[in-house]
């Protein structure tokens, strides 16, 4: 049967090295340890069963239904680009059991229509059939590439496994020296674009982290990138970034904090001499206070959803513990950031605080520095409000009254000629901004005036969800305040203007609002699927993936012991004289035997025409077929039949031929 050349076949220890290289990258062991024996020992087992084309199209369109719900559940879950990343690992685990079922067949090729619908809707006129062991050699090292796992040992296997087959296929006439240069080559420039492409994809991570991931809610605890300066109209999106519940219908912390900032620098703020510390954890409770956090007064919930590992928490002021959440390690610095280490994904935590003093570390010299570009401007408006003479809590009075006067929130900035820097415009000509002017402006002025201050990042906790008793947080709901040091405590001030919040929901038209409708659907749905799983028993999640597999296991097997005695039974009625002179030739057993490889006989073909025809458009060798049919012709249709000897040595042959085809197959 137009079988593959020996050079291009896929030896059994190949495949076991690239399925071990995937096991080795994603650290699913197990799963190599299951697929890779299972795999090989088709190759030298002789325990296989006729499929036919219609069995793998079945066991093909199983594994597709079930990627496909598999591909749900991890953006549900996870979300993107980890749910892309989580599809592409399992990639060839969700295609073993056609790979296990076409390996424990006969056949060599696969027909393209088990494959591909369009093939099955309007089949070719002769059957298009291909080797998938290579294929599926390359999807195992691609899937392997997805775990992500940068390193140098990785960029070792990967071109050992690339290699090998190459290895194979260079021709005798090249060089071994030039040859092996060429490889190397290629391979270093394809570490280079590999590298190129890593680059690319922070990139893109940073510009565009929405349209990645549909989540704008990423923190950085050590730069805050501002949009101070920006000329046009600024807009964040709708998307669901965090779920608040306060305990006992009690109302929500009006600002969720996640980072604060001591140094500014063109246009951004930056956080200096802030290293993290390990925060000492006992199960899932985190004490971020000396005091436990049994003594504070209040409780929230928060459920949030990260795209990226380690996220930074948005905690409330006064926080004392934080309880409930599952982590590797938790860490904060002295400006109030708290990071976890943990996996992408959904998770949930409960903050014990009290009071309204934010517990940070004492000020230094960078939260009284102004940059030399403001510092005159600001100094000035200092002297003229008088603030180095007020108390330190009136004058931050003093500061939040001046910005409430004369100055309004707005996200759109003209093209006019700048008064000094962009932040000495606001202050003087412009008066007109979003939070993070305000934010700025504040932290600089109360700055000027002697009293240390930073620039604080993080959400305004304020609209309500009555469908789930609760309040959702957007990403327009991201906000900049700042926090003062104050009589011995850091102090929210927050001097933007109330109604930014109004500013910002107003600024999507109806269809926007609308489509919001729809996303919050979807992200509700999410939610609770995820919160399904996490509070799932992982013993009923077990039983629940049997349910749904187990199935399909006997079904597969039901077929392939069906398959095996339908074609027991079919043979023996073949061989079964049914009034015809040579009705039992084992002829028919080599034609069945193509057949099944998609190289069926016509039923308007004599067996030599057949044969000319496979040779001619299929380029079979028929060479050991042509004494066969002489034989066969001779017992079928001659009046004098076939001698004893004669007979004896037509079943000699197919026997003969059928065993050689069979380990051609499978060599």
């Amino acid at each position: 049967m137009n079988s593959v050349p020996d050079i291009l076949k896929i030896h059994p220890l190949m495949l076991v090295a690239a399925i071990g290289f995937w096991g080795w990258q994603s650290g699913q062991w197990l799963a190599a340890a299951v697929a890779a024996p299972l795999l090989c020992a088709s190759f030298y087992t002789s325990l296989h069963w006729q499929q036919s084309t219609a069995t793998l199209c079945r066991v093909a369109d199983f594994c597709g239904v079930f990627a496909l719900l598999l591909g749900v559940y991890f953006y549900v879950v996870h979300g993107n680009p980890q749910a892309i990343i989580l599809f592409f690992l399992w990639l060839p685990m969700l295609f073993l059991p056609l790979a296990l079922t076409h390996a424990y067949s006969p056949a060599e090729r696969m027909d393209a229509s088990v494959l591909f619908w369009s093939l099955r809707r309007d089949p070719l006129a002769r059957p298009a059939t291909f080797d998938p062991w290579f294929p599926y050699y390359a999807v195992w090292i691609f899937s392997a590439s997805a775990a992500n796992n940068r390193s140098e040992w990785f960029d070792i296997g990967l071109v050992a496994l690339v290699g090998l087959p190459l290895v194979r296929l260079r021709p005798l006439s090249y060089r071994v020296g030039a040859w092996a240069v060429a490889f190397s080559l290629a391979a270093g420039v394809g570490a280079a674009l590999h590298f190129g492409m890593h680059k690319t994809q922070l990139w893109l991570q940073e510009a565009v982290p929405e349209w990645l991931s549909a989540d704008g809610s990423r923190t950085d605890p050590y730069r805050a990138a501002t949009d101070i300066g920006h000329i046009g109209k600024l807009k964040d999106s709708d998307t669901i970034v965090l779920r608040v519940f306060p305990a006992g219908g009690t109302k929500p912390p009006a600002l969720l904090h996640r980072a604060s900032y001591n140094t500014y620098s063109g246009n951004a703020w930056l956080a200096r001499s802030a290293p993290f510390a390990n925060v000492s954890g006992a199960g899932d409770l985190w004490p971020l206070d000396k005091v436990s956090g049994t003594a504070a007064s209040t409780r929230v919930a928060i459920h949030d959803y990260t795209v990226r590992p380690n996220p930074v928490l948005s905690l409330p002021s006064g926080a004392m513990a934080v309880e409930a959440l599952k982590a590797i390690n938790m860490q904060r610095n002295a400006l109030g950031a708290v990071q976890i280490v943990r996996e992408p994904g959904f998770f949930s935590y409960t903050v014990a605080y009290g009071g309204t003093y934010a517990l940070e570390g004492p000020p230094t010299a960078d939260d009284t520095r102004v940059p030399n570009k403001e510092r005159e401007a600001f100094e000035a408006l200092a002297v003229e409000m008088g603030l180095r003479q007020l108390k330190p809590d009136d004058a931050a009075l003093a500061v939040k009254q001046y910005f409430a006067l004369g100055y309004r929130y707005s996200t759109y900035q003209k093209d006019a000629p700048l008064v000094g820097s962009a932040i000495v415009d606001f202050l003087h000509r412009s008066k007109s901004g979003h939070c993070e002017y305000f934010a700025t402006a504040t932290a600089l002025l109360l700055r000027a005036g002697g009293i240390p201050a930073r620039y604080a990042t993080g959400f305004g906790v304020l609209e309500k969800n009555d469908l789930e008793n609760g309040y959702l947080v957007r990403t327009r709901h991201t906000h900049a305040w700042v926090r003062a040091y104050v009589n011995g405590a850091w102090i929210d001030i927050d001097t933007t203007p109330p109604m930014w919040s109004e500013v910002e929901a107003d600024a999507g038209g109806g269809w926007a609002k609308s489509w919001s409708k729809v996303t919050d659907l979807w992200s509700w749905a999410r939610f609770r699927a995820s919160q399904a799983w996490a509070n799932s028993d992982e013993r009923k999640l077990l039983i629940g993936g049997l349910i749904v597999v187990l199935p399909f296991a006997l079904w597969l097997a039901w077929r392939l012991l069906r398959s095996r005695t339908s074609k027991n039974i079919e043979l023996k009625q073949m061989l079964t004289n049914d009034g015809r002179t040579g009705a039992d030739s084992e002829f028919y057993r080599i034609e069945q035997q193509l057949a099944q490889a998609g190289l069926r006989r016509q039923p308007h073909e004599t067996a030599r025409a057949w044969l000319a025809r496979l040779e001619r458009d299929a380029h079979f060798d028929t060479g050991p077929l042509q004494e066969i049919v002489a034989l066969h012709n001779r017992y079928r249709f001659d009046p004098a039949g076939l001698p004893v000897a004669l007979r004896a040595q037509l079943r000699e042959r197919v026997q003969r031929w059928l065993v050689t085809q069979t380990a051609t197959q499978k060599s």
